[in-house]
């Protein structure tokens, strides 16, 4: 009996024992001198184990990435909406939307104030530009010709359409058709973000320009 109690120590100072097979080695224990001394040199050992171990919060960027991930992120309304606008799963829509919140993903752009999160969609998406487009307030996405049909879906701040007349926020969409030409305003006083799905991707200025693309690494 001695030797069955001895293998249940260690678990016992760790405090993962069921309650009968505590009693039982605290029983044991009671009465033995010896199995007293190993426990408490288990417990001791337990203890500094603990005291090494420090609790570490997440940073608030993989916090609201888990928290996207999972459905609880500040983008979650417009999960399903990704999902049929990239042609990906909505669990997958909600991974797109985690990329937002990682500032490395988050690539600078030769035009100042704006910066770029690629990303590959769905089977439909094929040759489309997909990514998440920000602007900071005051900023320009310059004057472009769309090669396909673009999609872009505001997620939060508010961006103006001077060739158009069109002011867009939250949840607003704008499709326009290919050959035509505009460029955005960031308007407001935060940025404004955004997701676009550029089929065969824009040229830059009037029609007639070859294709360009955002640079998709620092």
């Amino acid at each position: 009996m001695t030797g069955d109690v001895r293998e249940l120590l260690p678990l016992y100072a760790l405090g993962i024992l069921e309650a009968d097979e505590a009693g039982l080695v605290e029983r044991a224990v009671a009465s033995d001198a010896g199995l007293a001394a190993e426990l408490a040199s288990y417990q001791q050992t337990a203890d500094a184990i603990g005291s090494a171990i420090q609790s570490v919060a997440p940073s608030p960027e993989v916090k609201e990435r888990l928290m996207a991930s999972v459905g609880g992120g500040r983008f979650e309304a417009f999960a399903a909406r990704m999902a049929r606008m990239y042609d990906v799963t909505v669990e997958r829509g909600r991974e797109l939307l985690g990329l937002i919140e990682r500032a490395a993903s988050w690539i600078p752009q030769v035009v100042p104030g704006l910066t770029f999160v690629d990303f590959e969609g769905g089977p439909a998406t094929a040759g489309a530009d997909c990514g998440f487009v920000q602007l900071a307030p005051g900023a320009v996405f310059p004057p472009h010709t769309h090669l396909g049909e673009e999609m872009t879906l505001v997620l939060s701040g508010q961006v103006h359409d001077p060739v158009n007349g069109i002011t867009l926020g939250p949840g607003d969409d704008y499709v326009r058709a290919p050959g035509t030409t505009h460029y955005l305003t960031c308007i407001g006083d935060e940025p404004c973000i955004y997701a676009t799905r550029a089929h065969d991707g824009i040229s830059l200025g009037p029609p007639g320009g070859p294709r360009v693309q955002p640079t998709k690494k620092n």
